[in-house]
């Protein structure tokens, strides 16, 4: 496997199949794997990784094979699951709040609270934990983000989602 957040080659992708995926899960967390029975999941290079929408009335996961292809099966189990809870706490549909991008931080916080850290892909955010700020090259954007990063790194693991987002604002 590729170190995680590092995106495969075009034909890694190309290959990359999730079912076998979803059968760990099934056989390792029979809890998510029921949860996803219900959605449809859609191949995807309009998102850098994963996401879960409404569309239509279904429920969908969208993921990119370019991005689940690097990852080690165990990284794909944690993001399977993480999609998951953004259904299971309803974020995407009845507890959604604006703007979007401050709100899926806060989420991200509060479910990735919940997963053990060994299983969550690299970059992800994770209360009480530093970004990795190693690829900003721009001045003003790494100070900006050295504020973001302080605040990320001083909270507390295990809130509610609406938590981390009175917090961040």
């Amino acid at each position: 496997d590729l170190p995680a957040g590092q995106l495969s080659s075009e034909e890694e992708a190309a290959r990359f199949n999730i079912e076998p995926h979803l059968v760990n899960l099934m056989l390792h967390e029979p809890f998510y794997s029921h949860v996803l029975r219900r959605v449809a999941k859609v191949r995807s290079t309009a998102l850098p990784t994963a996401g879960v929408t409404v569309r239509d009335g279904e429920f969908t996961l969208l993921w990119n094979p370019r991005f689940l292809a690097a990852l080690a099966s165990l990284h794909v189990r944690g993001l399977l699951k993480h999609e998951c809870l953004h259904l299971v706490f309803k974020h995407c549909t009845g507890r959604k709040q604006d703007p979007h991008v401050l709100w899926n931080w806060a989420t991200d916080l509060a479910i990735n609270s919940l997963i053990p850290e060994k299983e969550l892909p690299e970059g992800g955010l994770c209360p009480g934990q530093a970004l990795d700020l190693s690829k900003v090259d721009d001045l003003k954007q790494l100070e900006k983000w050295k504020k973001v990063s302080e605040l990320i790194e001083s909270l507390p693991l295990g809130l509610a989602a609406e938590k981390y987002m009175t917090l961040l604002r």
